[in-house]
């Protein structure tokens, strides 16, 4: 009985056990928090501004990764992982020093929002593949599905608390402190990252058609390709959060409540697959029906939205969980370009579902962005249920 009790709570905490992913994880939580509340205080300032920008920041900052993604993931591939994401939190770091000068001096317009988006963008379309590539390496290759569920949940357990902290930080001490805190936080997370003691990464030489090689990989995989489809099947939809949850509360507080809500939700799916070891096309059935239903009752219930938004949040953690943890099965040659398809799905969707949100929003109300991803959900869902 012991044995049957604690297997799950092993497989979970199997990626703890290495002494690098332990000290990688203690870097990162704190730049994941505070990251968030820079979300929060750029989408109240923005707000503020004029909520139709809203959209269009967002954009700018996910465009990058859609359109450099998979060069960004071939760089993975051929540079030392560490060294490259070291050097990607360096740049977001003085991205997000940038927004705290600007709002400390009062000169945080739309304009100079636009510009340091973008680089947030370019720099971050880096940091993904590399971040994505370098967990494996971190843990012995049985504990890497383990490792994939508990980043996710360092994660969204840094973003619950980001939110959290945005909304409680922008209303007391202005935007200009979540951004100069978020500074502070990327060069911790290099000094810790530059401690690891890990091996190289593996190196792919610099060859002709790498980019398209990728692709052509994960394109020719079904066990990649399947959970790629889907992905972006909902995510073009329904991934919309940073535009549609703001312009549903509009205020800073509840907007940090809002999305505390819907990652406290994706840190219990979260917590869920570390248990479940590696997941299955079920798994990513069920995940996406519980997606349908959250948005669904944010959209028919906007006053109790935070309960919809939580369930959401649940479905999409497991989701997320369910395509990392396949997609790393990847050849290890071949992991930074597999990963960052995955950022190009994730991240570029939002390119999409971002104005698609905010023009729904504004023809047809704050809820409409939820009430259709509630349909392109149901109907993922759908078809994965056919197929199994």
């Amino acid at each position: 009985m012991s044995a049957a009790v604690d297997s799950p709570l092993r497989t979970a905490t199997a990626p703890l056990r290495s002494r690098a992913f332990r000290r990688y994880a203690a870097g990162q939580l704190p730049s994941i928090t505070c990251s968030w509340a820079q979300v929060v205080a750029l989408s109240a300032v923005v707000v503020a501004l004029d909520p139709a920008a809203l959209a269009w920041v967002v954009v700018l900052q996910f465009l990058p990764t859609l359109v450099l993604g998979p060069w960004c993931g071939a760089l993975a591939d051929r540079f030392d992982r560490r060294t490259l994401l070291m050097a990607a939190e360096a740049g977001l770091g003085l991205v997000a020093a940038g927004y705290a000068v600007a709002a400390a001096t009062d000169r945080l317009t739309l304009p100079v929002i636009g510009v340091l988006a973008a680089l947030w963008g370019i720099v971050n379309a880096v940091d993904t593949p590399a971040r994505s590539a370098l967990t494996p390496q971190l843990v012995p290759p049985s504990a890497a599905p383990s490792a994939a569920a508990v980043t996710g949940t360092m994660l969204l357990g840094g973003m619950t608390l980001g939110a959290a902290l945005g909304g409680l930080l922008v209303p007391v001490f202005g935007a200009a402190v979540a951004f100069g805190i978020n500074a502070l936080s990327f060069f911790v997370d290099v000094a810790v990252l530059a401690s690891l003691r890990i091996g190289t990464s593996p190196r792919t030489p610099r060859a002709p058609r790498q980019v398209r090689d990728g692709l052509a990989h994960v394109w020719q995989m079904p066990e990649l390709r399947l959970p790629v489809v889907v992905l972006a099947a909902v995510a073009m939809t329904t991934f919309s959060y940073q535009v549609s949850v703001p312009l549903l509360v509009q205020e800073a507080g509840a907007i940090g409540a809002a999305l505390a809500a819907f990652t406290a939700g994706c840190l219990v799916g979260t917590i869920v697959a570390a248990t479940r070891g590696r997941p299955s096309t079920r798994t990513a059935t069920v995940a996406t029906a519980v997606i349908a239903v959250g948005q669904l009752f944010v959209g028919l219930a906007p006053a109790l939205a935070v309960v919809g938004l939580a369930v959401a949040g649940l479905g999409w953690s497991v989701l997320i969980m369910a395509v990392i943890a396949q997609l790393q099965q990847a050849r290890p040659d071949m992991l930074g370009r597999v990963m960052a398809v995955f950022a190009v799905v994730l991240l570029g969707a939002t390119v999409v579902s971002g104005p698609l949100a905010g023009w729904l929003a504004a023809t047809a109300g704050a809820t409409a962005p939820f009430l259709i991803g509630a349909v392109a959900a149901a109907l993922t869902a759908g078809f994965l249920a056919v197929r199994r």
